[in-house]
């Protein structure tokens, strides 16, 4: 049974938002006591919140919205749905002026109010949430830019409106002043974007309030911040003396070594990937696999050079490489013992190229690289390329290139010549 409409702004009101309380008699939950919910609809959709209360259809005066003065528990009852009001016509008028009325945006900030006042605080309940998802490393991604932020304010809760472009300038300036590299506090930023960005679309924060440079919008901009790492692929004479390498001779880098072979040989599949292989994901003579970064489906050929290199492998456990077992069970389980065994692997492979005469920074990315970069120089097409490398255009796939050393329309030039 509906009760009254609570006051809400104007504006609210005229955009078909509306928000009462009622008692659900259709549901009981003791005897013959009903649940009473806050009731919203907008755009002719409804959602409900519980009160945690109820109370029986003959307590409940519907004109009113409110359980009837004389009824057992009126007064405690009535207190938390004042209460419950008073928040409710908060946060409408809050997002009215911010413009982002909508129902979704006004669950976020009822759920969770203090991320409307505290970015801190939000951005842990993003890192939440992709935990939850299983996106543990992104998760972390924003717990440490959060991190950072906490110590430019020494703790203390900043509010999206006081997170300025200024603010921003502060917080690099901090992160230069411990050591932070060029590189290092881009990704930090781009984080703390995402999560204005989403917090923009959730109304804890005014549109105009965006303090990031962008095409129309004065502010923070990040492009003076460059990567002191250039990426890199190797060369055919360098990845030569990998596919010859005395594994004889090193015995305790040839899983390493390895490892970076298969990635090269397997379309540059990332080292997370291979971790996550298991025999299941072989039929039919081909590997097939759902990127963890992604999620996007692959499928590449198990040739005799990757099914010789998963027979050095043989082991007893449910994946197809000794990286993970039947022990990590969990999402965190798998990310923690894969960072773990992916900076011994790095480790080793910077040995493996001193050993062998590789002045190339070698890492598990670098064999991603020289695959992609090996078969531009082989003459297969870009779309190609674009195709494997599972990027969104032939222009990204020409950039990356690009950045690698290796210009397509360079290339395309010296065929003038």
């Amino acid at each position: 049974m509906a009760g009254a409409s609570i006051n809400l702004h104007p504006k609210a009101k005229s955009q078909g938002f509306s928000a009462r309380f009622v008692c659900l008699t259709g549901k009981t939950v003791k005897g013959e006591m009903h649940p009473v919910r806050l009731q919203l609809i907008h755009n002719l959709k409804v959602k409900r919140f519980s009160t945690g209360e109820a109370c029986t259809l003959n307590e409940w005066d519907a004109d009113a919205g409110r359980m009837k003065p004389r009824a057992k528990s009126a007064a405690a009852v009535n207190r938390v749905l004042n209460a419950m009001e008073a928040q409710v016509v908060s946060i409408v008028d809050a997002l009215v002026v911010h413009g982002t009325l909508s129902l979704n945006a006004f669950e976020a900030r009822y759920r969770n109010p203090k991320a409307s006042a505290d970015v801190l605080a939000y951005m842990e309940g993003l890192a939440l949430k992709f935990t939850k998802e299983g996106r543990i490393g992104y998760a972390g991604t924003f717990r440490t830019a959060s991190a950072a932020l906490g110590r430019l304010t020494t703790g203390k809760p900043i509010r999206f409106a006081d997170l300025t472009a200024a603010k921003l300038e502060e917080l690099e300036a901090m992160l230069k002043e411990e050591g932070g590299t060029g590189g290092g506090i881009a990704a930090y930023m781009r984080t703390i974007r995402v999560a204005i960005n989403t917090a923009i679309k959730e109304g804890h924060m005014a549109a105009d309030q965006y303090p990031f440079e962008t095409a129309t919008h004065a502010g923070y901009s990040m492009k003076r911040l460059k990567s002191g790492a250039t990426p890199r692929a190797l060369d055919a004479a360098d990845m030569d003396k990998l596919k010859r390498f005395p594994f004889d001779r090193a015995p305790h880098l040839a899983e390493s070594v390895r490892y970076f072979l298969f990635s090269y040989y397997a379309d540059g599949m990332n080292f997370q990937d291979i971790a996550r292989l298991k025999p299941e994901n072989l039929v039919g003579g081909r590997i097939f696999y759902a990127r963890k970064k992604t999620g996007r489906p692959i499928n590449i050929p198990l040739d005799e050079v990757l099914s010789g290199i998963l027979a050095t492998f043989e082991h007893d456990g449910p994946y197809l490489f000794p990286i993970l077992g039947a022990q990590h069970v969990t999402d965190q389980q798998q990310w923690d013992r894969i960072r773990k065994c992916l900076k011994k692997v790095n480790a080793d492979l910077k040995e493996a190229a001193e050993m062998v005469g590789i002045r190339t920074n070698l890492t598990t990315y670098v064999a991603r690289h020289t695959s992609f970069t090996t078969l531009y120089r082989n003459g297969v097409a870009l779309e190609h390329i674009s195709e494997l490398a599972r990027h969104s255009s032939p222009a990204v796939t020409q950039l990356y290139l690009r950045e690698l050393g290796c210009d397509v329309l360079d290339e395309a030039r010296k065929k003038l010549r």
